[in-house]
């Protein structure tokens, strides 16, 4: 649960000003013990008790050269298979990636894939 940066200052202010020991402040303000000696560390360490960014987690394995490949691929034949897409992406980048990542790239860009494999209905007519 993300705790406002007010509630955060006026616990440690309460620590600062001897109010009393850790358990006790962070009774009083509704919050863990370990966290309000977290906030405390945080402000000593970096001046400040705020919340840390978050760490945004692993790059993308399809570069924006890719997207612009996967693209101009797409426009000249809308039908071509993710897994050929991945293949594609192999021989232009050296960078393998697999079917899934492919999917997922497409789907973040708003591209779909229209299939052609269907027969047309005009021709059962």
């Amino acid at each position: 649960m993300a705790v406002s940066l007010d509630l955060r200052r006026r616990a440690i202010d309460a620590y600062e000003r001897g109010d009393g020991p850790i358990p006790t402040i962070a009774a009083r303000f509704s919050v863990g013990a370990s966290s309000l000696a977290r906030w405390l560390k945080r402000k000593r360490l970096a001046g400040s008790p705020e919340r840390l960014p978050r760490a945004g987690g692993n790059p993308r394995r399809i570069t924006a050269q890719g997207e612009r490949l996967l693209r101009a691929w797409l426009k000249q034949n809308p039908s071509v298979a993710q897994h050929e897409l991945a293949a594609r992406l192999f021989e232009a980048t050296g960078q393998a990636v697999v079917q899934q990542t492919v999917s997922r790239t497409l789907r973040r860009m708003q591209l779909t894939l229209k299939k052609n494999d269907a027969p047309d209905a005009a021709d059962h007519r």
